[in-house]
Parts: C-alpha cells; structure tokens; sequence
C-alpha cells in the first residue's frame, strides 16, 4: 500500500522534522547546560557524601548481600570523589582565568564561587548588595560562568551544543 503524497504535503513534513530536530538539539545542549548547573548545586551534597564513615567489610568472608550494597556504596564514593577532585580542579583554572581578567570576570568567578562553592553560601541579593549590582547582574553573572564552566568540563561538546 503505497502512500501518495502532495509537493505540499511533503513540505510541511520536511518543515516539522526540521523543526522538530533543532528543538531537540536545544533540550540536549540545555540539558548539558544543566548538568553543570546542577553539579555546581550538588558540591556541597557531594562533598558531604564523601566525609560520611562507610563500615569496614571484612576480606576472608563470602559477601553477603549487606556487604555487596556496602560495595555499590564505595563505589558510589570512589566515582563522587573522582567527581570532586575535577570540579575543584575546573574551579581553581576557571579562578585563575578569571583573577587576570577584566573586574567583570573577577566577580563572575566570585559570584559562581560563592553561590555553588564557597562555604558559607550566599544568595543573589547579598552579592548584588556586596557588588553594588542589580540582581539581573548576578543572575548574567552565573549564566555566563555556567557557560564557561560547561566548556571546561565538556570541552568542545558543549561548544558544539551551545551553538546549534
């Protein structure tokens, strides 16, 4: 059963998939955008999860399935600080690009720094008070930063997507 179909009819389908393709290229590049965002969210949560005492699992024994949840644990553990250690790395780069930028780099790094890493945190309103910038400024600030991070951490992929 063959399908007859219009020059038309065959345009808007071409037209929709076309759409339809750079829409799902924009919720791909926004969820690695995300990704950062939210590993920057989840520092604090995951540098927690790492200073968390683990119990002790025994060598000469069989495994039981208490202890082979203990295993998926470490590993969980092993994988965040791996995580960590390369996030701080990312920031201590990103902090240092920025420290010999312009004034407006130095408080996009502080702004992401204090808002993500920095203990303790502080909110868009008290550093908007403390730069003496409106609160869209921040909020600019940390986008920008999250973009820039993004490609530290994704390295041209997130090029590739920020453009599509």
């Amino acid at each position: 059963m063959a399908l007859d179909l219009s020059d038309e009819t065959i345009s808007k389908l071409v037209d929709q998939l076309i759409s339809k393709g750079s829409d799902f290229a924009k919720t791909e590049s926004e969820k690695q955008l995300r990704n950062t965002k939210d590993l920057l969210k989840n520092y604090r949560l995951l540098e927690n999860h790492l200073d968390v005492d683990l119990p002790r699992l025994e060598d000469e024994t069989p495994l039981s399935k208490y202890e082979l949840s203990l295993y998926s644990l470490l590993g969980y553990r092993a994988r965040s600080k791996e995580m960590i250690q390369f996030i701080n790395q990312i920031v201590e780069r990103y902090k240092k690009i920025c420290s010999e930028g312009t004034p407006e780099q130095r408080r996009r790094f502080n702004v992401i720094y204090d808002v993500y890493v920095g203990h303790p945190k502080q909110n868009r309103y008290e550093l908007a008070r403390r730069y003496n910038v409106d609160e869209k400024t921040i909020r600019r600030d940390e986008r920008i930063a999250i973009h820039e991070i993004s490609v530290m951490l994704f390295g041209i992929d997130a090029i590739n997507d920020m453009s599509k």
